[in-house]
Parts: structure tokens; sequence; C-alpha cells
């Protein structure tokens, strides 16, 4: 059996995966690889070796008896690990590639849309803060949501409503591939750059909004995690480049491993080669919420040392907290992504669990699109430049 490393992720998978298929998340089955003892053997392995947390797993599990990859992890993780997990190779490359299929929205308990992915069939069809009421007629229900989404192909309409009026949507759900970022220059010079997820294919996107706001001059930038589980560490490390070209090589976070891997510790530094599109931010504005995690923290948290706290700003509320990451492992095309290290910034902060406590406190305002000013949180925002640097 094949079996690698994988590159270092500050990812909470239930957070990049949240209904956005209408339904969508891992299934954990991998048809072509049964799962062997010598696989379930491997994991056991695994946990008792290069997780972070080894002297606390449980030793009287039977690890033989679970059936799925996630089940044994579940099984064998311990109480304060709410992030470990696995995936089948192709939803492995389909994270990594932003592709998938279903419709691509996420929505609340109420059938209120919140996100709607760039790109996806659902881009510019529906719409934050519209409330679905039916789908094909019969009452909104996350079982009907999830069944349609996976009916590829076969159109869907959803009755909606917008604003108190009623209104059909037809959706045709399929596969896709989806942006994750979305750039402009507001009013007063102030960029905003909307960023979803540290895929390896979003720097491309990422780069391309920065040599915009290079090529404006912008005097603020306003960074939209708000919904952002994590992602790459290299592509963090890549962002941290964008956003501030004053500290060549200096190191930005460092990888602490557990006490018998220490050899595997690892740095990141800002780079040596000032690129055309690098910015020399003072002051760095974040749009956050429970869902900014892993590396949307490690962004934030690696920033301080350099800026100072009072110039790296979060508006919303209080992040996520997962101060851990991953170096996922494969066994044949099942890949595991266990907690093997601690995330530090150069000043040796570890983000709590609690997350980073947002400076100026805002709710997620459903009732706008984000990148609208008067979106709530947004509005926060251009509130605290224009008043100062204050919370208004």
């Amino acid at each position: 059996m094949k079996k690698s490393f994988l590159f270092p992720l500050l990812l909470s998978l239930s957070l990049l995966l949240v209904s956005c298929g209408g339904g969508g998340g891992s299934t954990n089955v991998n048809a072509d690889q049964p799962f062997s003892s010598a696989e379930k053997e491997f994991v056991y392995d695994l946990f008792n070796t290069e997780y972070l947390w080894f002297d606390e797993v449980a030793s009287n599990v039977d690890y033989l008896a679970f059936d799925t990859p996630q089940a044994l992890i579940n099984g064998l993780k311990v109480e304060k690990d709410k992030w470990s997990f696995s995936l089948t190779e192709q939803e492995y490359e389909d994270m990594v590639n932003q592709t998938t299929a279903g419709f691509g929205f996420g929505y609340t308990d109420g059938f209120l849309i919140y996100l709607v992915r760039i790109d996806a069939p659902a881009w510019e069809k529906l719409y934050r803060g519209d409330i679905i009421l039916k789908v094909n007629g019969e009452a909104a229900s996350s079982e009907n949501i999830a069944a349609a989404s996976k009916n590829l192909h076969v159109s869907t309409t959803f009755t909606i409503d917008r604003q108190g009026r009623e209104k059909n949507i037809v959706l045709t759900p399929r596969e896709y591939t989806f942006k994750v970022t979305e750039g402009n220059v507001l009013p007063g010079n102030i960029g905003y750059l909307r960023y979803d997820s540290f895929t390896s294919t979003s720097v491309t996107e990422f780069e391309r909004e920065f040599t915009k706001f290079k090529a404006a001059n912008i005097s603020d930038i306003i960074i939209d995690l708000r919904y952002n589980g994590g992602g790459s560490v290299d592509v963090a490390s890549t962002l941290l480049d964008n956003l501030s070209n004053q500290h060549p090589g200096q190191r930005q976070v460092y990888l602490d491993w557990n006490v018998n891997y220490q050899s595997r510790n690892s740095s990141y530094y800002f780079s040596d080669d000032i690129e055309a599109n690098d910015l020399n931010m003072q002051r760095v504005i974040f749009l956050v919420t429970e869902n900014s995690a892993s590396a949307s923290e490690l962004v934030i948290s690696a920033l301080k040392p350099y800026l100072g706290n009072d110039k790296v700003v979060t508006i919303g509320t209080a992040t996520h907290g997962k101060p851990v990451g991953m170096n996922g492992r494969t066994y044949g095309s099942n890949y595991y992504f266990l907690i093997n290290f601690k995330v530090k910034n150069n000043a040796g902060y570890t983000t709590g669990l609690n997350g980073i406590p947002a400076t100026c406190e805002a709710v997620d305002d459903f009732s706008h699109q984000r990148g609208d000013p008067e979106e709530t949180m947004l509005k926060t925002a251009l509130d605290y430049i224009a008043g100062g640097y204050t919370c208004p």
C-alpha cells in the first residue's frame, strides 16, 4: 500500500463543507478500497505515535471493530479534538481543486441562505437572505434539499421568500468549479477581499486581487474571512507575503509537533523576494465569525508581532479557536488528517481554544450581500476606519 505525507493543513473540514452542495459533505466510504485490518492498524499506530495528543489516546479501544475510516478516527481521538478527519482521494482532490457537485449554497436551520459559492449553479440566482419555503412544491426540509442536490442535471424549483416576496427559482445541480475570492476597491480607496478558503488553487485568484489593490494604492484593507475554515499553511504564508512586504526572512509561524517528533517542527518565513503586487499594509482589518478557523486564525495571529496588536483588527465575533493543524498521511486511496502540531506565531503565542476575540463586535447581516458597504460587519469596519480607527 502507498503510504506518504501530504502538505500541512490548518483546516476545519466541517466548516468547509457545511451545506454548500445543499447537504454535501464527505461520505468517507471508499468503494475501491475495503477497510482492511492492516489499514486500521496503520491508523491506530498514527494515533499512538504522530498524533499530537498520543499520550491521551485510550488504550482499551477495539480499533478493529470500526467499519469506516471516520468512525475509527471518532473512536480514537481525544475529547478536545474536534477536527481530525479522513477523506477519499477523490474528495481530497475535489477539495484542493475547488470542485464539487450540487447547487452551491449554505443555509441555516431555518432554511435562510447565508452563503452562495462563487460561480456555483446557485450563484446570482439565490442570494443571502433568501428563505427556502418549498422544494418542487413540497415544504423545505434538509432531506429534500439534499436529495435534489444529488440529482445531478435534473432541474429543481425552489420557492423562496425574498424580502417578503415569494419567487420561484429553477436550479440544476451539476459538477462545478468554484472560486473563493472576490475583491473590490470601495469608496475611500479601501480594498475589500472576500476569501472563503486557503486552497492551493486560490493563490492565482487573490494574487489578481492584490494586483488591483496595488494599482489603486489602497489606504486600508478589509479581508472577509467570516466563513473561511482554513486550508493550506503554504497558502496562508503566501497571503501574509501579499499583505506585508517589510519583514523579509523573518518567521511568520512555527509548527510544533509532539515530544517524540520535534525533528518535524518547521517554520514559515516572509519571502525574501518582494513581488510587484505585494502591499505594505500598516493595519489589516478582518471580518470574522466562529466559522473563521485554522489558517484564518494563523494569518491574524502571525501579523500581530509585526504590526502590533492594535493594528490587527477583527470585526464580528470571536473566531473558531483551532490552534492546531495536521500533516496528512495516505493509505492507498484513503487520506488521513490527524492533529499533529500546535501553531505558534513568532512571539510564541498560540491561539486559544476560545478563538481570537473581536476588536469590534458586529453581527453577520444576512439581509445584505457580502461586499455591500451597508452590510453590518463591513459597515462596522468602514466606520472603524472613518472614525479614526476606533470602534463605532
